[in-house]
């Protein structure tokens, strides 16, 4: 799996290089990245909005189907399988649109964890030899985190890059521009909230992180006329744990990967907001009915076209036999 990450990584690596090739600033940089995932998601969001206020629509029919079958667990079972089926809606697209966002969270990880390979794409062997330099030092060598060991040698690049005869000219070029753009607000972006303590500025990193997934959670739901008491399954769940989880993956990654989840739901609350003015329940409701009447209509248009037909047809035939008569 870690493999799978690896590789979604370096390609997403590509996309994070080429912002920061334009700004020079890796949390600008991150803003722009977080917009173009933003708009390839925005598909899934359209689908997962489109269900929602579909399962909103079909909130009162559900209702009566539990009502009528409320002990036949499995006929209430059946009679919602062939509502969905009728309706064309899937329950379980919202769990699927919730994880897919997870998905995409642990390549832009691989991205950041590894700036080196994934991100500059410097050739592995020669980030692995200057890593194996690094912890050969006395001082700095004890202080290596091997999880983190590209971040590292990031971090302490301006003490030994006249030791790293391992890079090209052109690899140490891509370094140096990139080790200095990683300062916002005078935190460094590559260092964990966890290594600074809750004391620090750079607290305000897992917090903001708890902030905007809790809340925009929390009033997208209110838009939808959801309560969290109504849902079922996967999707209480989520709501419930995917605020605390960010903050806690926030509080010990580097802080780079916290400011993209902030961006992530700040980007994406606004977008649920313009989702929700074209696809919430009433103008979907709204929609569908339109849509029946006007299947009515045709289906109407169609019956009397077919009796004016077969009308005509037998007033031809009984003219016909008339003047077979005369």
């Amino acid at each position: 799996m870690n493999d799978i990450f690896n590789f979604i990584g370096s390609l997403f690596g590509y996309l994070l290089w080429g912002a920061f090739y334009l700004v020079k600033n890796f949390a600008v940089a991150i803003l722009l990245f977080t917009v173009v995932l933003r708009i390839i998601q925005f598909p899934m969001q359209i689908k997962s909005q489109k269900n929602m206020a579909a399962n909103m629509r079909l909130q009162k029919k559900q209702k009566e189907i539990q009502e009528k079958y409320g002990r036949d667990k499995a006929k209430a079972s059946e009679e919602m399988s062939k509502l969905y089926e009728k309706e064309n809606v899937d329950p379980m697209s919202g769990c699927l649109t919730t994880l897919i966002p997870m998905f995409l969270l642990m390549g832009v990880y691989w991205t950041v964890r590894n700036p080196l390979t994934n991100t500059l794409h410097i050739n592995k062997a020669s980030v692995q030899e200057a890593l194996a330099y690094l912890k050969g030092l006395p001082v700095i060598g004890g202080n290596i985190n091997e999880y983190y060991g590209e971040i590292n040698l990031i971090s302490y690049f301006s003490d030994i890059k006249e030791n790293l005869t391992c890079f090209s000219s052109a690899d140490m070029s891509k370094i140096e521009s990139f080790a200095n753009g990683f300062t916002l607000f005078g935190m460094n972006l590559l260092d964990a909230p966890n290594l600074h303590g809750v004391s620090s500025v750079y607290i305000l990193i897992p917090v903001l992180c708890f902030v905007s997934s809790f809340g925009t959670s929390f009033i997208s739901m209110r838009m939808n006329g959801t309560q969290l008491k109504g849902q079922q399954g996967c999707m209480s769940a989520m709501f419930l744990l995917m605020p605390l989880m960010s903050a806690y993956i926030a509080y010990t990654v580097p802080s780079a990967m916290g400011l993209y989840w902030i961006y992530s739901s700040i980007i994406g609350f606004v977008s649920t907001i313009i989702l929700h003015k074209f696809y919430n329940a009433e103008s979907m409701t709204a929609l569908e009915e339109a849509r029946r009447i006007a299947l009515l209509e045709s289906e109407e248009a169609s019956v009397r076209q077919v009796v004016r037909t077969y009308s005509s047809g037998s007033s031809n035939s009984g003219k016909s036999k008339k003047k077979k008569k005369k």
